[in-house]
């Protein structure tokens, strides 16, 4: 008698199509990325490649030369700007996403404008100590901001014209919180005084008015001295800057700075001891977490290495390391600026985009609130194109494409050696998985 074996077999068609679909999404992330004229822009990238990839499609769709100023910053829980880092992946470093949102910033401030051999490079530069002053982050005097604003108008409005610009023609042009008629009315003044200089030559202005400024390009942080009291620490070009109540009370150049180094929450900076200097020269912060200490500290790192260094220091390779592997990957303030005295500068002309126009909720000012409750809105403008292929002669009177707007005491705040914090198991947590 014969033994019939039976056999069966099944195909999920349905399964098999939705795990290839699965598949071939799952190999890139999409990424938006808000530029410094209020635009954005949807990037996919490579979700295991670094966020170097990322840089290179931002960079070349600005068409932008002078790249290593700039970068990009992303919200981090909690709810605290961290730079993304060129060497890791986006997927690794972000926790809120997809997709992931970025903010296109100026990283590093240029001390002198003149260094900067592109006007576009300059006009990025405007854009971002324009949104500096109009979000508070960069505090200066009603006077100086009406000067500065007045550059701004001269920029994007031109000459003043009496038969154009009449009473109130700055209404809606918001260039400082809680701005006021009467600031308007200085700025309209101060327009008359730049006939004839052209957008370059009024943005050029702007930036050497700026420089001065006390808060210029200064990357703040906040921390607390050893009697608890709030103050912030700001990362410069020159060095560590410690303000209090937006009041500068201590300095730190590089050239006297020997070391910085963090443990968990507390920030150090040891100084090199001059022969007749009797203060300790060991300074100690106490940070609000551990990972705003590292941010700080990771700042320090970029900022010294970018202005001071000609080329960064290589990666070493110990077996047995202790702490954080971080070292700034880009390149220096001295190779980019070697490399523009080499490169053939092309003049090119480009689309300058018009401000945001703000209805008044006040009489008489504009609220902080009213921007926030419209930075979402979008003009006209939102699409145009950053660069053309033609040339241009910067002494043009009319080089580019304009558009009218549519719609004192110095105390050193030390902490003791044996100074300590108690850490949250949160915050252990992301030491250990940052590391």
């Amino acid at each position: 008698m014969s033994i019939r074996l039976v056999s069966s077999g099944s195909y999920n068609v349905r399964a098999s199509e939705m795990a290839h679909i699965q598949d071939r999404s799952q190999k890139t992330v999409t990424c938006i990325v808000h530029f410094l004229d209020d635009t954005e822009q949807v990037f996919e990238v490579d979700k295991r490649g670094k966020a170097q990839q990322l840089l290179d499609k931002v960079f070349e769709h600005l068409e932008l030369v002078e790249k290593d100023y700039f970068g990009l910053q992303f919200v981090d829980v909690p709810q605290v700007l961290r730079w993304l880092d060129p060497l890791k992946t986006v997927k690794k470093q972000c926790r809120i996403g997809p997709p992931f949102v970025f903010l296109f910033r100026v990283k590093f401030y240029v001390s002198d404008p003149s260094k900067l051999s592109e006007e576009y490079t300059r006009y990025h530069f405007f854009l971002q100590v324009k949104k500096d002053i109009l979000t508070g982050k960069l505090v200066c005097a009603p006077s100086q901001a009406a000067l500065l604003a007045s550059y701004a108008v001269q920029s994007e409005l031109g000459d003043y014209n009496p038969d154009e610009h009449k009473d109130g023609y700055l209404m809606g042009y918001v260039f400082i919180p809680n701005q006021t008629e009467e600031f308007e009315r200085q700025v309209a003044e101060k327009h008359k005084q730049h006939r004839g200089q052209t957008p370059a030559d009024a943005e050029y202005n702007f930036l050497e008015k700026a420089k001065r400024l006390e808060m210029y390009g200064v990357d703040l942080h906040n921390a607390r001295d050893q009697s608890n009291i709030e103050i912030q620490l700001g990362v410069t070009s020159a060095g560590l800057v410690v303000f209090q109540n937006n009041v500068k009370i201590n300095t730190f150049s590089w050239a006297k700075i020997v070391k910085i180094s963090f443990k968990r929450k507390q920030f150090f900076i040891q100084l090199r001891r001059e022969p007749n200097d009797t203060v300790e020269n060991l300074i100690g912060f106490n940070m609000i977490s551990y990972r705003s200490c590292k941010n700080l500290w990771k700042s320090c790192v970029e900022h010294h290495t970018f202005f001071r260094l000609h080329h960064p220091n290589p990666a070493t390779k110990k077996i047995f390391s202790i702490g954080s592997k971080f070292r700034y990957s880009g390149r220096t303030e001295y190779q980019t600026l070697e490399e523009g005295k080499r490169r053939t500068k092309i003049d090119r002309t480009f689309s300058r985009s018009p401000s945001k126009r703000y209805a008044r909720r006040t009489v008489g000012s504009v609220s902080r609130q009213a921007i926030m409750d419209e930075k979402h809105f979008n003009d006209g403008y939102r699409n145009l194109s950053k660069s053309q292929t033609f040339t241009s002669n910067s002494t043009n009177s009319q080089p580019f494409s304009r558009y009218d707007g549519g719609v004192n005491s110095h105390i050193r705040a030390t902490l003791p050696p044996d100074y300590k914090t108690r850490s949250s198991w949160i915050e252990t947590r992301a030491e250990r998985s940052d590391e």
